[in-house]
């Protein structure tokens, strides 16, 4: 619905603009064939022009639009014309119908008129009679005059009249205005716009009859016999339709100067603005603008690989250049490409239970992995059954102790963590420093040890990915995730802020749903049961290959 309330807006802002100028400067003028065409461009640029709006190109930084991705952050809450879309879509629609169907219902009563209506020849032209006092009026290629109209030289003149109109096809330019009204019905302007097409035909066809040797004197005098009339229809073209006295006006009016036509050079500032306002960012991933290196200075192009310290490759590894934003990460075979760095760079490269490396930035930069050192305490006995394990203790390079957090399968682990069986645990790892945080949170500061059970144990194959080259989408992209996440938050009587993370499969399933923060407990079984009940998203790739892609999305009761 936004898509369609936009093209009706930029529709009616191209309509109010050509009927501006042509109020402002051509209104008065004689050109009146100019002017038809101005008015006709007009409609038929408001049909077009919206589809082809203005593309500038926007700069997104590649870090700054990963993080987005993977935070997938929301509006807060939904608009209530989000939350009345269909009454809006039938409401436009019912008055849509309403207006086509009037003018099928004229046009089914033409069709009456001329089936009822007696038809006489004049000047080797068919004209329907019928009965009233209606005044002249023609539609298409037909004449319709009332019975009552029986003095033969008005009639020839209101004919001569009428034949301009079929000649010159008037009855097209009506029925693109009727396409329009059914479009844009609830838009009052295009009464007006309506009335300035008519009110041109009728010079128009004055002067074309004059043209056409009709006796101006007598032309001005059946004007003026027959401006009592009312027309049938609002579709035709009617001899009376308009004041008489300002059509009168225009015929005795001196023809305007050619180099009064320039007059239509006002409609350029209005067009270039109506372009510009409606003019859509085209986003480009690049690096940003406000930290973007000076184009006159000397870069250079890293090429390297990461391994670990048996030289195997780190596929996904981070390599960042420190204290900015420009980075990317390893291949499966643990390669990289960093291009725009400048010669005094540091690198930093990193990977989950790994040390970080910061290197002078080269051209070719191999850099192996080192794990990080740490003592995790657990007692074993190899004769009697192994005992629960002690709290498990993390021990710095510096000799200071600190209480990391415990992740048990994917959620935070608050029990005693000697009631963990020793037999049931399959992997052990360990996140510190900006990692650990950026992954957890402030209350992973001091570190994080993740406990993965013999039962949830993935195989060394199945890398789960924090940043890939083109992360997951929703099936159906942003706007369609914030419609599922407004609707199934809406009506909730508690509120809170619930980030909850998840695993994209590479085959689009989520997994490992769990929550990340909260300030409402309540809410964090209805925040999982949201997430977990989503359907498949488009998976992330990473050199054209599915992957499996950690994402956090933020609920909003």
């Amino acid at each position: 619905m936004e898509a369609i309330a936009s093209y009706l807006l930029q529709m009616a802002c191209w309509l109010a603009a050509f009927w501006l100028v042509y109020v402002l400067a051509l209104r008065k003028e004689t050109f009146f064939e100019l002017n038809r065409w101005f008015l006709l461009v007009g409609i038929m640029a408001a049909f077009v022009l919206p589809l082809f709006p203005i593309k500038y190109e926007v700069v997104k930084n590649t870090a700054d639009s990963t993080l987005l991705l993977m935070t997938g952050k929301l509006s807060e809450t939904s608009t209530p014309f989000e939350d009345s879309i269909s009454y809006w879509y039938w409401i436009y629609g019912i008055g849509a119908f309403i207006v086509f169907a009037r003018f099928l219902h004229q046009c089914i009563k033409l069709l009456w008129l001329i089936r009822k209506s007696e038809p006489i020849w004049v000047n080797n032209t068919r004209v329907f009679k019928f009965e009233g006092d209606t005044a002249p009026f023609s539609f298409f290629n037909f004449i319709f005059v009332s019975k009552t109209m029986d003095n033969e030289a008005e009639l020839k003149t209101v004919v001569a009249h009428e034949k301009v109109h079929i000649n010159e096809r008037h009855w097209a330019d009506l029925l693109l205005l009727e396409v329009a009204r059914t479009v844009q019905w609830f838009n009052p302007l295009l009464l007006l716009y309506r009335k300035a097409i008519m009110q041109n035909h009728e010079y128009l066809a004055d002067y074309g009859t004059l043209q056409n040797g009709v006796s101006a004197q007598t032309y001005k005098a059946v004007l003026v016999n027959q401006m009592l009339g009312v027309p049938v229809l609002k579709v035709a073209n009617g001899f009376t339709l308009f004041n008489p006295t300002k059509r009168i006006f225009m015929m005795n009016k001196n023809k305007t100067k050619p180099a009064m036509q320039l007059k239509l050079l006002w409609a350029l500032p209005l067009v270039a603005l109506i372009m510009v306002s409606f003019a859509q960012p085209n986003y480009v991933t690049g690096e940003n603008p406000a930290s973007a290196i000076n184009a006159n200075q000397k870069t250079i192009t890293v090429n390297g690989k990461v391994t670990n310290e048996e030289g195997e490759p780190l596929p996904g590894a981070s390599i960042v250049i420190k204290n900015g934003t420009l980075g990317t990460i390893s291949n499966l075979q643990g390669r990289f490409l960093l291009e725009g760095v400048k010669p005094d760079d540091e690198i930093a490269i990193s990977f989950v239970g790994y040390g970080t490396q910061v290197l002078k930035a080269k051209s070719e930069l191999n850099v192996s992995m080192k794990k990080e050192v740490f003592v995790i305490g657990y007692a074993t006995n190899q004769i009697a059954p192994p005992p629960p394990p002690p709290p498990p203790m993390v021990i710095n390079r510096n000799g200071e102790s600190k209480k990391p957090l415990i992740i048990l399968d994917g959620k935070p682990f608050t029990n005693d963590v000697s009631t963990i069986k020793p037999e049931t645990i399959d992997r052990v790892e360990v996140l510190k420093d900006e990692s650990a945080i950026a992954t957890y949170g402030d209350k992973a500061k001091d570190g994080v040890i993740i406990i993965t059970s013999k039962k949830n144990h993935t195989s060394e194959e199945e890398v789960v990915f924090v940043v890939v080259e083109e992360m997951p989408q929703y099936n159906g992209g942003s706007t369609a995730l914030h419609n599922y996440l407004s609707k199934a938050t809406k009506g909730s009587k508690e509120k809170g802020n619930i980030w909850v993370q998840f695993i994209v499969k590479n085959t689009g399933e989520i997994v490992n749903a769990r929550i990340q923060s909260s300030n409402n407990s309540k809410l964090d079984q209805k925040a999982l049961e949201i997430v977990n009940a989503m359907p498949k998203w488009i998976p992330g790739k990473q050199r054209g290959k599915a992957v499996d892609v950690m994402v956090s999305l933020n609920l909003i009761f």
